[in-house]
């Protein structure tokens, strides 16, 4: 872990600007993923396998962003 006084280096933006980037990641991501959950479910050629699909992208994009949360938490404080 890298000291303060060196992470501010790296990181020159204030935590309010910081926080907007990141909520602003997570909307670009949740709208792509409705929109590829919609084309499966819509150009799909089996319902199943949507639904399959839907199942195994949620799951794994889930704990991707609650890694990414508390990893953004963690730099933050």
């Amino acid at each position: 872990m890298l000291p303060n006084n060196e992470l501010s280096t790296f990181l020159p933006l204030n935590s309010d600007a910081l926080w907007y980037v990141f909520i602003g990641a997570i909307l670009i991501f949740f709208f792509y993923s409705i929109f590829l959950i919609y084309h499966w479910f819509r150009y799909g050629m089996n319902f199943l396998m949507s639904v399959l699909a839907t199942i195994i992208y949620s799951g794994v994009s889930g704990i991707i962003l609650i890694l990414m949360i508390m990893s953004f938490v963690s730099l933050i404080s």
